[in-house]
């Protein structure tokens, strides 16, 4: 928990409320999505059962505050009563309260930073999932219509960023402006790097329409475009799909006005805990070109976003790289091998190609026999530069080029040799050049293989318990060249609260906590943070876990105390096993409140080996406890190819009291599942044979399949097989599966005692001994299908030919 985070009342005491009220908050969406800061504004919150919130929770930076607006007043005259002896008054109609919308007044400080939020909703019951809130630093409008042609232009003053939606196949959104000659204008379109299927295009048109500039994909499908007005007047500028397409999905924000931009900067990047001058390009930066930078020594390392501030706002973000490595800033002139620049590995070099045809060249020598990995950073940070790498020996030979490994960034790894010298160069592809094609060169071994570690994930990330109940939470651990046992502890819980350490030592890569809450601890909503905790490398390494709301990442977690729930699960099954595909029973005990005689509906909870859920390996019964019953009985069938192992489930229990649902949990059952030593399949499922009379020759009286045998566990023994099901009159040739054999063939004759017209299902069961206990195992079910013989049709002749039939005397 650090200052940044705004959490009002954590432990605010909501009263004694029944156990019906449990629906839990939740948002959808938030409209407007941006806020200028400096202002306030009223927003809409859509979601479920939001008439009860009480209090709001911000996660990110400081700066932002929440109220509920008050209802509107209501319309005509105000009316009221008297009477004459008092006590009458006039009452306000009660409204029912929306629970799927609420307004709240939103307010941004001036000084708040442009980082989006997560905010949540807090109610008696629980915490909401998060939803991002964005702020901007320009006014916010929201694009009107008519404004699809010149005449119906919407009037703007800029600064200002303009939501809209081109809603419609060739709709065109104007908008026009004043300008004074000198400025330097900015617009800029973000549309496609938020998700729209908008490809824009921006044109800008004086006052009599003449076309005076135009931008179409400045930033991948987004506009951008600057623009020096050279007199004073009106402008119009237009904003489209290129394609002419248009539809729900086609939004865009249009920011515009004397906007400080920066174009370009160098260098792209620089080392950890050292000063650094940086030289910035662009627009409206009052005159700023220079400024010196400070990495802290705790930087973090990789790419981030920085902007300039200057009197006139914020720039836009622009890329810049943190690394450990030495820099070094490249010097003119290097075009030759003779001239190359003597660096000393490991070593990020900052440079540019200066102009067009130029080549940058570095010479070095390897101290050992090693990989090297040559890497250059610049089209991914807005360096027009199309670079190709170059490998030579200290005679000039050729040993790798690469270009557009990373995009348009090259990239070369090869295998140095001790003491060997080599020479790199860098230059544009398309032999282009100038001040803005810069580049961070990276020569280095590969980083120590990211260091062996672990990472921990948790969900829901808004568990609730009951006093007196339990409360379930679902850890993960992501491994990273570790395997070791990592262990899963909560942080601190509120007094009355207490839960289990869980270690997680392999496979499954998950389990489940439980939380319990004593009769008497506090009801509330409380942040709740966990750790996890392992020995790597020798040494004691703890990490937070990160919460989860879904399957997303999210800053905060929060923990809520509900009063004493109707009913109470306990375990009688304090452990089950089975062999895959062999059903184990669990027992149950609901004990119920008094007076408390609504059904309860039990199930059983948990994941595989991964994040899927407990059913990807069981089969998992349920049952439905009415009235006065207290006693259930779950059954879990482990699927045949289900996962081996331990795992632990938790049974969960749902009933209904006053329309709301409640939910409580038992405590953690061990569940194992062995593995059974073979498995019998046959390569058909459906067999037909006709039933002939005896002495016939036909092949239609047979059929065959082949039984295949699947070993597992070490089995080698032979496996003795029978019949069930099969009807009479069939002859059966079936011989065992031999030590070590993998096959044998099921073949069955009718005779003429067979049933015909029939359609029957058989099965075959495999018996064997494998480690001193007998196993079975059965083939899907084989339906067999008995056909009558067809009747023989005579031709004429041979019909004429047949002695006739005697008469009855």
């Amino acid at each position: 928990m650090t200052p940044k985070h705004l959490l009002v009342a954590f432990a605010l005491a909501v009263g004694t409320f029944s156990a019906a009220a449990q629906p839990l908050p939740r948002l959808k969406s938030i409209a407007p999505e941006w806020i200028q800061r400096g202002t306030s504004l009223e927003v809409v919150f859509s979601g479920e059962n939001l008439g009860a919130v009480t209090n709001f929770f911000f996660i990110g930076d400081p700066g932002l505050s929440a109220t509920i607006a008050p209802p509107p007043a209501s319309a005509g005259p105000s009316i009221g009563i008297e009477s004459t002896r008092g006590g009458i008054s006039r009452a306000e109609p009660t409204r029912p309260k929306d629970e799927s919308r609420l307004v709240v007044r939103l307010t941004a400080a001036a000084d708040a930073s442009l980082t989006p939020r997560e905010i949540r909703v807090m109610t008696p019951t629980g915490v909401s999932n998060p939803i991002q809130i964005k702020l901007g630093q320009w006014p916010e409008v929201r694009e009107q219509e008519p404004n699809g042609s010149i005449e119906q232009a919407q009037a703007i003053v800029w600064p200002a960023v303009i939501s809209g939606v081109i809603s419609a196949a060739a709709q065109v959104d104007h908008y026009r402006f004043k300008a004074t000659r000198g400025q330097d204008l900015v617009f800029e379109v973000e549309a496609s790097r938020r998700g729209s299927s908008l490809d824009s295009s921006l044109v800008l048109l004086n006052a009599g329409g003449q076309e005076l500039a135009r931008s179409g994909d400045e930033i991948g499908l987004d506009s951008l475009m600057i623009y020096a007005v050279r007199e004073d007047g009106d402008y119009i500028l237009q904003v489209r799909d290129f394609r002419y397409q248009g539809g729900g999905d086609y939004y865009y924000r249009l920011s515009g006005g004397v906007l400080p931009y920066v174009d370009s900067i160098f260098p792209l990047g620089g080392q950890r805990g050292k000063q650094l001058e940086v030289a910035l390009s662009g627009r409206n930066l009052e005159g700023t070109s220079k400024l010196m930078f400070n990495l802290a020594p705790n930087a973090p390392l990789g790419r981030q976003e920085i902007r300039a501030r200057v009197p006139k706002g914020l720039s836009n973000l622009v890329p810049f790289d943190v690394q450990d490595l030495p820099d070094y800033l490249e010097m003119e002139p290097n075009d030759t091998t003779d001239k190359a620049n003597a660096i000393v590995l490991p070593v990020a070099i900052n440079g540019r190609i200066n102009a067009a045809k130029d080549i940058d060249r570095f010479k070095f020598k390897s101290d050992k026999d090693q990989k090297i990995i040559c890497e250059v950073i610049a089209y991914r940070f807005g360096s027009p530069l199309d670079a190709l790498l170059i490998l030579e020996d200290a005679k000039g030979a050729v040993l790798q080029q690469n270009d557009d490994a990373l995009g348009a960034d090259a990239r070369i790894e090869f295998d140095a040799k001790k003491d060997g010298e080599y020479v790199l160069a860098i230059r544009d592809l398309t032999d282009r050049g100038g001040d803005e094609y810069a580049y961070r060169l990276s020569l280095r071994p590969p980083s120590a293989a990211a260091a062996a570690g672990f990472s921990g994930r948790f969900m829901p990330d808004t568990p609730r318990v009951s006093r007196g109940g339990l409360a379930k939470v679902r850890c993960e651990v992501s491994r990273n060249g570790f395997d070791g046992p990592v262990r899963f502890a909560f942080a601190s819980l509120p007094l009355g609260m207490q839960s289990d350490p869980l270690v997680i030592t392999g496979t499954p890569s998950s389990g489940i906590m439980l939380i319990s809450a004593n009769n008497d601890a506090p009801l509330g909503t409380f942040p709740l943070s966990l750790t996890a905790t392992a020995v790597v490398d020798g040494k004691i390494v703890t990490r937070d876990v990160e919460p989860l709301s879904g399957d997303r990442g999210v800053g905060e977690s929060f923990l809520t105390v509900l009063d004493v729930p109707p009913f109470a699960l306990e375990l009688l099954t304090l452990s089950a096993s089975a062999e895959q595909s062999q059903p184990m029973t669990v027992e149950v005990l609901v004990r119920r409140r008094e007076g408390f005689l609504g059904d309860v509906k039990l199930s059983a909870e948990g994941f595989s080996a991964g994040r899927e859920p407990l059913t990807k390996n069981f089969d998992v019964g349920e049952a439905t406890l009415k009235g006065t019953e207290t006693l259930g009985k779950l059954t879990l069938n482990p699927k045949l190819a289900s996962e081996v192992g331990t795992r632990t489930v938790v049974i969960r229990g749902e009933a209904s009291l006053a329309g709301q649902p409640v939910v409580q949990y038992s405590r953690t059952l061990p569940v194992t599942v062995t593995q059974v030593p073979f498995i019998l399949s046959s390569t058909l499922t459906r067999l037909s044979i006709t039933s002939l009379p005896p002495g016939s020759q036909s092949s239609a009286g047979e059929t065959a399949t082949a039984l295949k045998l699947e070993r597992r566990d070490g089995f080698t023994n032979e496996v003795s097989l029978t019949l069930e099901g099969m009807p009479p009159g069939i002859n059966v040739t079936l011989e065992k599966i031999p030590a070590n054999g993998g096959e044998t063939t099921l073949k069955l004759v009718a005779t003429d005692k067979a049933t015909t017209g029939t359609n029957v299902n058989f099965t075959v069961l495999g018996t064997a001994l494998h480690k001193d206990h007998f196993y079975r195992s059965r083939t899907e079910g084989i339906t067999l299908t008995v056909s009558a013989p067809e009747p023989i049709e005579l031709s004429p002749k041979t019909a004429a030919a047949a002695p006739p039939a005697s008469s009855a005397k």
